[in-house]
């Protein structure tokens, strides 16, 4: 069960891109719809939707720079893939996940973690 509260990030509903703020939900089992999956956010306009019939993986996209950053792609005007940056904001969104704290927090503890990787003999092989 996840029941959780303590994400000031905003989401955003998939099907009409209105920003909200989820208050709490109930995921039955990760990565599948169930009956009893449920979210509970408060819309744009401020009204809130307790307990809504919908499952916060496949109704939900979060709404964060970093999302938007890989989201857009790996195009031409970007720079080359790096595959630490891409490391570094999984970690990110993990910490942000797990922890519930702030996206600034959540990459500087990344960060350091990456640091901390890089030095190790393993990373130094690749």
């Amino acid at each position: 069960m996840e029941n959780n509260s303590l994400f000031p990030l905003k989401y955003r509903l998939r099907k009409t891109d209105e920003l909200v703020e989820i208050v709490a939900w109930e995921t039955t089992e990760k990565g599948a719809r169930s009956e009893s999956d449920w979210v509970s956010y408060i819309d744009a306009s401020g009204a809130e939707h307790i307990k809504e019939h919908l499952t916060l993986e496949w109704d939900f996209v979060i709404d964060s720079p970093f999302e938007k950053i890989i989201s857009g792609g790996f195009g031409s005007s970007l720079p080359a893939f790096d595959p630490w940056e891409a490391r570094r904001y999984e970690l990110t969104k993990e910490i942000i996940w797990r922890d519930g704290v702030e996206p600034g927090l959540a990459v500087m503890r990344a960060d350091e973690i990456i640091a901390a990787l890089k030095e190790s003999p393993e990373a130094k092989e690749e």
